[in-house]
């Protein structure tokens, strides 16, 4: 099968070339330096050309403060919203099955319980006012599509120079070089290796799937930022004290929804947590 796989130097994108190649599909990996995903005309000049038989969409705008921004928007509801509909709609006049990934910030944030498939979305940020646009234009396109919730990814940074590191590598090199951390004891979500997303999108594509919305997440119960670190800190026996604090020591332009753990209720359960967590930092020693 050939896939298209766009965003592939982003940190998820990168996995998603590897998780693919792996499974013996052609890859065309393309990032921004290949084809401008805003440049709506080479794209369709692309993929007529190439005729895949899968569309990944990696790319996206992720500044949640600065998509409160006025000036900066517009911007995210092209990337994140205008965007992915045209993606679809094109994926399917070609025949091909459409991948796009959305957040838990589609949410509010209010079920401590967590968040299915199903539940109503309604985001209290642009950022996820944006992410939701997307949902919604891929959805209206119609043909083989899924959109695929995520949350608080980790895994290696990836090449592209837009790419961040995730919460995982930025804590580890705080904890190195501060004598003690104070961390956001709130936002429950349900943090999820990039690997593992890339392995499960190579089964939702190849596996028959209804199009439709599916929570790609590593099972586990919901956890704050603080109760992340502790985890992973436990793990490598980290040991530079940590004091949890409220996201008001930490103030921010984007309001974040305070639970939104999302519950996979549709899909193969990913493997547990700190089982990935594990296999993150045995793949990557260079890492902390």
């Amino acid at each position: 099968m050939k896939v298209i796989i766009l965003g592939a130097k982003g940190n998820l994108g990168q996995d998603l070339v590897a998780a693919f190649a792996a499974a013996g599909h052609e890859v065309v990996a393309l990032d921004r330096g290949d084809l401008d995903v805003l440049d709506l005309d080479a794209v369709r000049e692309r993929i007529l050309a190439e005729r895949p038989l899968a569309v990944i969409n990696a790319v996206a705008m992720n500044d949640v403060d600065g998509a409160e921004d006025p000036a900066k928007r517009p911007f995210a509801f092209r990337l994140n919203g205008e965007v992915p509909g045209f993606l679809a709609s094109l994926a399917r006049e070609v025949g091909s099955v459409f991948v796009h990934y959305s957040t838990d910030y589609v949410f509010e944030g209010t079920k401590p319980g967590g968040y299915a498939e199903d539940d109503e979305p309604k985001p209290v940020s642009a950022y996820g006012e944006s992410k939701l646009a997307g949902e919604k234009a891929v959805a209206a396109a119609g043909g083989q599509w899924y959109v695929c919730r995520l949350s608080k990814i980790f895994g290696r940074p990836g090449a592209s120079e837009l790419s961040k590191p995730s919460f995982v590598s930025i804590m580890l090199k705080l904890a190195r070089t501060k004598p003690e951390l104070s961390i956001v004891d709130e936002e429950v979500g349900s943090p999820t290796y990039t690997k593992d997303i890339a392995k499960a999108t190579v089964r939702l594509v190849s596996g028959g799937y209804a199009p439709g919305i599916y929570h790609l997440v590593n099972e586990g119960p919901g956890v704050t930022w603080y109760g992340f670190a502790k985890e992973f800190f436990d793990l490598l026996v980290v040991t530079t004290p940590c004091q949890p604090v409220s996201s008001d020591a930490f103030p921010k332009p984007a309001k974040r929804p305070k639970f939104a753990r999302l519950l996979n209720t549709k899909f193969p359960p990913l493997r547990k947590r700190l089982e990935a967590l594990k296999s993150f930092f045995t793949e990557n020693p260079d890492i902390f």
